[in-house]
């Protein structure tokens, strides 16, 4: 739907701080605590506007799970969130079709940019 969001971060305190910024537009928000949660979560058949996704985590990591999430929904808009910002892993980000990188912390500005791009699709 237009206005759901999934959030994928291991950190509790990170999903909350992305939530926060979110609560005030109306979306309707589900988490994942790994990338295998949010699988299972999109396998159910949820399709959200937009997943803000944590790169690093225990188990399935970010780029493995954007892999897996692009293989399900190639269109889907993921955002990942991290504080690796080499260019290295920008450029595997790309190969995997990231649709953009907000560095961590998030800061609030970047995740409405991105959920208001997404919700206007």
């Amino acid at each position: 739907m237009a206005n759901d969001v999934l959030i994928v971060d291991d950190s509790m305190v990170a999903r909350m701080a992305i939530r926060n910024f979110l609560k005030p537009t109306g979306a309707t928000l589900r988490e994942a605590a790994s990338g295998e949660e949010a699988l299972e979560v999109l396998d159910t058949g949820y399709s959200p506007a937009i997943i803000y996704l944590d790169l690093t985590m225990p188990g399935m990591g970010g780029a493995l799970a954007l892999q897996e999430i692009r293989a399900r929904k190639p269109s889907l808009p993921v955002v990942v969130i991290t504080a690796d910002v080499q260019s290295q892993t920008l450029e595997e980000l790309g190969r995997y079709g990231v649709s953009g990188v907000i560095r961590k912390p998030a800061d609030k500005v970047s995740v409405l940019t991105w959920y208001g791009k997404a919700a206007a699709r």
